[in-house]
């Protein structure tokens, strides 16, 4: 309606929304598929324009009457059925393209990388799009399936650990049977961390420093590597200390070798 009014020059709004009002009230509105005006007084269209434009008294019921009462109470019901059916069309519409949410707790997803407040002067562009994977601890709200979940991040990471499942994208493992001895291609935390999950075994040549072979959390079973005890200990020491631990144990209760 504003469209067919709006000029260049335009200058009379004062005079022109009253008339814009009245269009807009004694329409049909599509969701209640009554007028405004006609809701408001309780009347037909016919009547409410007598009741407007007329100088003498229209031929319409008493306000408050018994009858009049019946008749807005009827109007009442018809456009709350109808404003309930329009409800019904709008979800049906909405939903068409809408799937049920994928994630359930225990899942493993990967979070958007936008997400994430990185360190100052790195770019997003050689990035990942998605960092993880991590696991689902629990869904957020009254909805099980969503649609917020909370993400159990490392704690290394300063980031909120809730989020919207629009943030979030299910993780599937890789075969290892497609690319049988490669490596694993899970990603790395934001900072190119990896948290450490256990120490498997040790080995040293000579007067080398003492190598780790250790595996991590959230990736293959396989996907082992050898850490210097330097870099172990930064990283995990909980863990360092605890293999430690064992393996002089181990050692002490090792006979000693004869000697000749």
């Amino acid at each position: 309606m504003l469209r067919t009014l709006i000029r260049p020059d335009q200058k009379d709004w004062v005079d022109r929304l009253p008339d814009i009002e009245f269009a807009y009230n004694t329409s049909v509105h599509p969701a209640i598929c009554v007028t405004p005006f006609e809701l408001h007084h309780g009347g037909e269209k016919a009547w409410i324009f007598a009741d407007l434009l007329l100088p003498q008294v229209a031929d319409i019921d008493v306000p408050c009457s018994p009858a009049s009462v019946r008749k807005y109470r009827d109007l009442l019901i018809k456009a709350r059925t109808n404003m309930q059916k329009a409800q019904i069309r709008m979800q049906q519409q909405a939903n068409r393209r809408r799937l049920p949410c994928p994630f359930r707790e225990g899942d493993l997803v990967r979070v958007l990388s936008e997400e994430f407040a990185l360190e100052q002067d790195v770019s997003h562009k050689l990035l990942p799009k998605w960092f993880g994977p991590w696991e689902v601890t629990s869904a957020v709200g009254d909805d099980p399936a969503g649609p917020s979940f909370v993400i159990n991040i490392p704690p290394h990471l300063p980031v909120h650990r809730v989020f919207h499942a629009s943030k979030l994208a299910i993780y599937t493992p890789p075969s290892a049977d497609e690319f049988p001895g490669r490596r694993s291609q899970d990603p790395p935390s934001m900072d190119e961390h990896q948290e450490v999950d256990r120490v498997i075994t040790h080995r040293k040549y000579g007067n080398k420093p003492m190598q780790f072979k250790v595996t991590f959390k959230q990736c293959a079973p396989d996907d082992t590597r050898w850490n210097s005890s330097t870099d172990l200990q930064t990283s995990a020491p909980l863990i360092f200390a605890d293999y430690e631990k064992r393996r002089l144990a181990k050692e002490a209760a090792r006979p000693a070798r004869p000697t000749q």
